[in-house]
């Protein structure tokens, strides 16, 4: 809607006063005819701006956090798989659990489900965290193979992981425990 005569007269009055004691030739407040639909459009497209760069503000933040979390995710896992290899390299004992040929007694036996179950809490918490979407598909894969791994490397964690896939059926079908699942190697 355009001003109307009476409206722009006053604005050039109040812009007339405000320029005060500029010479006259730099205040030309008296050929100012605001058009204020035109002002009005610019202000709209001037929000309009705000509210897009605002918005990619706002994504380049998420993709940020989201990178943030996976990293966090990533950091703690490691770190508990860090705990639990300083525990094979410190403990001379367990070490011997876990390679021990024939018959474990029954103290072993608690011993080597004790450091299987750790393990499998471990990779449950990958299995979460990537369908989850807090870890990376390479992270998981890698995760996914160490589970394949410490079953060869330690000749009796299979049977520690497998009494606890046992007790805890529901999480039996997960992806991440499909070499759990497979054959051993040599049956």
């Amino acid at each position: 809607m355009r001003a109307s005569r009476e409206q722009s007269t006053t604005c050039a009055a109040a812009l007339r006063e405000a320029c005060g004691t500029l010479p006259a030739t730099l205040c030309l407040v008296d050929h100012v005819d605001v058009n204020w639909d035109a002002v009005g459009a610019a202000g709209e497209i001037l929000g309009a701006a705000a509210v897009v760069i605002t918005l990619l503000y706002l994504v380049r933040q998420l993709k940020h956090a989201e990178s943030s979390s996976q990293s966090s995710a990533t950091d703690r896992v490691l770190q508990r798989f860090d705990d639990l290899n300083r525990l094979v390299v410190t403990d001379a004992n367990l070490r011997g659990v876990l390679i021990k040929e024939g018959g474990l007694t029954p103290s072993e036996e608690e011993q080597l489900y004790t450091f299987a179950m750790m393990y499998c809490n471990i990779w449950l918490s990958v299995q979460t965290a990537y369908d989850n979407g807090q870890i990376s598909e390479d992270f998981y894969a890698g995760a996914s193979e160490d589970v394949r791994i410490e079953l060869q490397r330690w000749p009796n964690m299979r049977r520690g992981v497998e009494l606890w896939l046992a007790r805890y059926p529901q999480v039996a079908g997960f992806a991440i425990f499909a070499p759990v699942r497979a054959p051993a190697v040599g049956e």
